[in-house]
């Protein structure tokens, strides 16, 4: 079964999010060191003319290859970077969520993995480098070329199944709301998710909306036939309860769950429905801000199937 990923921009709500970016900062604010950086390179783009016009420029730009490697368990991973988000990840993805490291050292050559919320898949590449199969589900389609980029660069594309695709409850058109239009990118909102913990006190005021299709990952591995997965990631930012009701069944027949608990209601349903299927809590790591190495914003946890 072939499914086509659309996204369409609605160019007004974009135009509005530009023009609230215009009057204030929000989110990240590089460093003056940063900030520097970013005058001078612009000064060179502009004094060689480096804007894909000519037939140097665009030879120039092609030949870059902006890419980190990374040293796991005697392998170097490549990852792609060329932002400052890419950048980020490659360099923190051995440390970023310590308990993800440990869940993927303790993968198995036979485990079959799904990842709701992949992002560029950064964790799907050191899990398919160890498991069997891997399914990574990931609505952003600028975050899903990236991730399959990621898979090339490893030797890993065969080894993956990537579900470019909003995951909820049916097979429907849905409005996602994105913070920024930026390779890397994290907290989209799917409509109808908690939008608080997704955008924090900026949640009337940015992001732009796109339409997006939504597959119920229970369908469309019914449909498919699909391998059931054993093994279960899930870090969707305030979208568990759109999550959950398409996947009911196949989080009830897995037997671990690696979930991102952001400490919201929307997270304790989740857990609870965990519960409520023979699941129990074994392991947990603190998350904090990354502006506020003291401010407490969730927990990793990994969940397994008692007996």
């Amino acid at each position: 079964m072939a499914i086509l990923s659309c996204v369409t921009i609605n160019d007004q709500r974009l135009l509005s999010y530009y023009q609230s970016m215009a009057k204030k900062i929000w989110g990240y604010k590089p460093s003056i060191g940063r900030r520097a950086v970013r005058l001078l390179c612009r000064s060179i783009i502009f004094t060689l003319r480096i804007n894909g016009r000519s037939i140097f420029s665009n030879e120039l730009i092609q030949m870059l290859d902006p890419k980190l490697g990374v040293e796991f368990e005697n392998r170097k991973f490549w990852f792609r970077t060329g932002n400052g988000r890419l950048f980020w990840r490659a360099k923190t993805v051995l440390h970023e969520e310590p308990l993800m490291i440990s869940w993927v050292k303790s993968m198995k050559s036979n485990d079959v993995v799904l990842e709701i919320g992949a992002n560029v898949g950064m964790y799907t590449v050191l899990i398919a480098d160890k498991a069997k199969l891997v399914y990574a589900s990931e609505l952003d389609t600028l975050n899903a070329a990236i991730l399959k980029e990621n898979l090339y660069l490893n030797g890993l594309l065969e080894k993956v199944v990537i579900i470019p695709l909003a995951a909820g409850n049916k097979v429907e058109i849905v409005d996602v709301k994105f913070r920024s239009l930026s390779y890397g990118d994290a907290l989209q909102l799917i409509a109808g998710g908690d939008e608080t913990q997704t955008f924090g006190s900026h949640a009337d005021t940015t992001g732009y909306i796109a339409t997006v299709l939504q597959v119920s990952l229970d369908e469309l591995f019914e449909d498919a036939a699909l391998v059931k997965p054993n093994k279960i990631k899930i870090d969707v930012d305030g979208n568990e309860l759109t999550v959950l009701a398409g996947a009911t069944k196949l989080l009830a027949e897995a037997t671990e769950i690696y979930f991102e608990d952001g400490m919201t209601a929307a997270c304790a349903t989740f857990i609870d429905f965990l519960l409520e299927n023979s699941f129990k809590e074994v392991s947990r790591d603190k998350q904090f801000a990354k502006s506020n190495k003291d401010h407490l914003v969730g927990y990793t946890k990994i969940f397994s199937k008692t007996s």
